[in-house]
């Protein structure tokens, strides 16, 4: 069967203010609806003007109350269903005076300031990463509001901060938790006491040089004793059963000391110093010929 390769096109053209087609074929749009034959169109909140005698305050379908408050993640765009005919509706700022128009495409074509003040179609509010925790949703002159929570989305954040005080005193309490793993690109700086709790051995790993930095000591504990203690004039960590190679133990000698093997490179110059074996040799040698044994 023949393929036959067709432009993405329609009769009704795309240009839009949100919506692109670049040279290539990619398309940049600020949101994609879809609907088939006889179906509605996909909408966050069907606002409409509250069924009284006088219609004076705002009624969302997907809302319970008069002038209800809706909340709105970032980084997440929906869609208004307008029917004011006498409101109009326009995104108010923290103050209720200044209008909020970052994010505001509508179905005529306009954005920004320009998508302010409708009455009918679709409006469309793409929340911006830096959007205020409050806005407010509201009427021509300033007179009837609504508010609106903008709250962090789950899952993607361009920062976050956690106000939330509670200790932790395991993996699973705090004022955050996180069931599985944690991976971490940059610095990871700790307030408090870096606890680790695992099952078996737990360790502490790196791909290259480990480096361990105090700015005064480092105290070495085991089950809550204290060992010893490192400092840049030494350490009082006690070598007990420890193989070492090729260091020296102490500014002067063990006290007793027990060996397989040994090799001592110096000679000696005191009673107690242990002789190395040409030392012994030579010596051997000369009092034998002295002596004549």
């Amino acid at each position: 069967m023949a393929v036959i390769n067709s432009p993405f096109e329609s009769k009704y053209g795309f240009k839009g203010p949100g919506f692109l087609v670049d040279n290539f074929g990619n398309i940049i749009a600020n949101s994609i609806t879809t609907s088939v034959a006889g179906a509605a169109r996909i909408v966050d909140f069907t606002v409409t003007q509250n069924p009284t005698l006088e219609p004076t305050d705002y009624a969302i379908a997907e809302v319970t109350g008069i002038n209800p408050t809706i909340t709105l993640a970032r980084s997440s765009s929906y869609i208004f269903l307008l029917d004011v005919p006498t409101l109009e509706f326009k995104i108010y700022a923290e103050n209720r005076v200044t209008l909020y128009s970052t994010g505001l495409t509508h179905s005529d074509g306009s954005s920004g300031t320009e998508a302010q003040g409708k009455t009918s179609g679709t409006l469309v509010f793409s929340i911006a990463t830096d959007a205020p925790d409050t806005l407010y949703y509201g009427n021509n002159n300033g007179t009837i509001f609504g508010s609106i929570n903008v709250v962090d989305p789950v899952g993607v954040f361009s920062s976050v901060d956690i106000n939330e005080t509670t200790a932790s005193t395991s993996s699973t309490t705090g004022a955050l938790t996180v069931a599985g793993g944690v991976g971490i690109a940059g610095d990871l700086y700790v307030g408090g006491t870096l606890n680790i709790d695992g099952i078996g051995i737990t360790k502490i790993k790196s791909s290259t040089n480990l480096e361990l930095e105090a700015a005064n000591q480092i105290v070495v504990k085991i089950d809550g004793d204290t060992l010893g203690i490192i400092k840049s004039t030494g350490s009082t960590v006690p070598v007990v059963d420890t193989t070492i190679n090729n260091t020296a133990i102490g500014t002067t000698i063990p006290s007793t000391a027990s060996f397989t093997s040994a090799s001592v490179e110096n000679l000696p110059t005191t009673d107690s110093s242990i002789a190395n074996r040409q030392y012994v040799d030579s010596t051997a040698l000369a009092l034998s010929i002295a002596f004549g044994l």
